[in-house]
């Protein structure tokens, strides 16, 4: 069994954490869409979307962080990307060319 989408998040002063974990695919538009417009509403200066236990992001994720990523910088925030990636993800940033536009930490020995 695939284990679905689940999301939490956590705030502190200055941050909030958006932690993904199980599968991240087509059937989460919706869940990952209310998520970002929930986090971006409160324009935290640092967002850090925790991916270190998602399994498996396609496209969906991929959309997701680039939004999450201009919607951060136009409020003047950051956003900080938060492994080890799961094999699955980082190929999917690699292969898209997207991995360097993102602030990845604890990707352990990701170059």
């Amino acid at each position: 069994m695939v284990p679905s989408l689940q999301l939490d998040t956590q705030v502190a002063p200055g941050c909030t954490t958006l932690v993904i974990s199980g599968d991240c695919d087509q059937d989460d538009v919706q869940v990952l869409e209310q998520a970002l417009t929930v986090v971006v509403e409160d324009s935290p200066p640092v967002l850090i979307v925790d991916v270190s236990r998602l399994l498996f992001g396609d496209s969906v994720l991929l959309h997701f962080l680039l939004s999450a990523q201009r919607a951060q910088t136009a409020a003047g925030g950051r956003l900080e990307v938060r492994g080890p990636l799961a094999p699955a993800v980082e190929r999917l940033l690699r292969e898209t060319g997207t991995y360097a536009a993102f602030t990845v930490t604890g990707a352990g020995d990701a170059a």
